[in-house]
């Protein structure tokens, strides 16, 4: 059996574009003819199939919407919580400039000499 044949054949079947020149080469092969037919017997057969799924698989499949009202409640208490978390989280720079106990410590000094490094009414 030719692979190039069966598999221009199952393109023709899925309805994907398929070579003029190769599919007459396929139809010829009589090995692909059969091949042919075992593929539309399948899709025949699988579109027949209408059995339903378990019940576990379907309850996987269909998920119950949420309603509009919860989906909006939920919304609203995460937004709420987020505005409680925000007033109760530490805030650095809001600090009573009272509570601070000391000014920092210079790095260093810096010494200006009248006459020298400034002059008055200048």
């Amino acid at each position: 059996m030719n692979t190039i044949h069966t598999e221009a054949l199952s393109a023709l079947v899925d309805g994907e574009p398929v070579d003029p020149a190769l599919l007459a080469a396929a139809l010829e092969d009589p090995d692909a003819r059969a091949a042919l037919v075992d593929f539309v017997r399948f899709r025949d057969a699988a579109r027949a199939d209408t059995t339903a799924l378990p019940a576990g698989l379907d309850r996987l499949r269909q998920r119950p919407p949420l309603p509009r009202a919860f989906r909006w409640t939920a919304a609203a208490a995460v937004l709420a919580l987020m505005f409680v978390a925000g007033m109760l989280a530490p805030q650095p720079w809001r600090q009573d400039p009272a509570s601070s106990e000391a000014p920092p410590q210079p790095t260093r000094i810096e010494r200006f000499e009248p006459g020298v490094d400034w002059h008055p009414g200048d």
